[in-house]
């Protein structure tokens, strides 16, 4: 990875990007500098085309199928805004980003029903029913849960602290009785065998396979339903329970109301008590 490269991952630090943004970023970039075999100041217009052209040949490993319009865009935002910040710095007059394409529409955000929840945590180990209470009952987004440290959780008073969440904005999160119980016990055995301040310690990865995991355990796992779905089915419930906007928002960690009023659009359905 070039300094270049490296000074751009650094801006998207400091303007609060989370850790996925600012690991993957950089290296679609690399990739795509890679392909055209050109420098910053060599490449054209015509160069972003063709690899657009070229990422739509390509078959996911995972999935067997194209890669998925929402992929391909995230990967032409990420070069998009690699060549803004170039020309911001100065270190090229214009950016050579002319591409134009459709941005694909949002995907309906799914709710889990009260009894698919009751499932999911009757099925879940110890590991699994803390990554539901972080990223369904605290609405945790994925990065927040992974890099939660135990410092940051006030067990007596039943608060979460978020130091840095999406756009550097920090929060308090409340949590329940049980949430509490759960989180001390699996504190108390989690000490028995390491030492360190991470809450799940666990990767990116290994989180979405033991959602997957208990997804397959309840007979979910056909449905379509992502990790953040869980996010998705809190926000939701808390809205039908007669929250204020305002309050959801705050608990969320959105920036704007109005990613916040996406979710009174969703179908109402029974509550699920926690």
């Amino acid at each position: 990875m070039n300094e270049t490269i490296l000074q751009f991952r650094k801006k998207l630090q400091n303007l609060g990007y989370c850790k996925t943004v600012t690991n993957s970023y950089p290296k679609r970039i690399t990739k795509f500098l890679n392909h055209t075999r050109k420098e910053n100041l060599e490449v054209q217009s015509k160069d972003i085309l063709d690899y657009y052209n070229y990422l739509k040949t390509i078959i996911s490993p995972r999935t067997r199928k194209p890669l998925s319009e929402n992929y391909l865009h995230t990967i032409l935002q990420s070069i998009k805004l690699y060549f803004d910040y170039l020309q911001r710095s100065g270190t090229i007059k214009i950016s050579p980003y002319q591409l134009k394409t459709k941005t694909p529409k949002s995907q309906e955000r799914k709710v889990f029903t009260r009894e698919e929840i009751k499932k999911l945590y009757t099925k879940s180990s110890k590991l699994q029913a803390i990554i539901l209470h972080l990223c369904y009952a605290c609405g945790m987004r994925r990065n927040e849960a992974i890099e939660l440290n135990t410092k940051d959780i006030d067990l007596e008073n039943c608060l979460l602290y978020i130091r840095k969440g999406k756009g550097k904005k920090r929060r308090v999160i409340p949590f329940t009785k049980q949430v509490q119980k759960d989180i001390k016990r699996f504190l108390e055995e989690k000490h028995k065998t390491q030492d360190n301040q991470s809450l799940l310690n666990i990767t990116y990865i290994k989180i979405y396979e033991e959602f997957k995991k208990l997804l397959n355990k309840t007979g979910l796992e056909n449905k379509g339903f992502t990790l953040h779905c869980l996010r998705h089915t809190i926000a939701t419930q808390l809205l039908e329970q007669g929250m204020e906007l305002e309050k959801v928002r705050d608990f969320l960690g959105h920036e704007y109301l109005g990613t916040t009023q996406i979710y009174t659009r969703i179908n109402q359905y029974n509550n699920v008590k926690m």
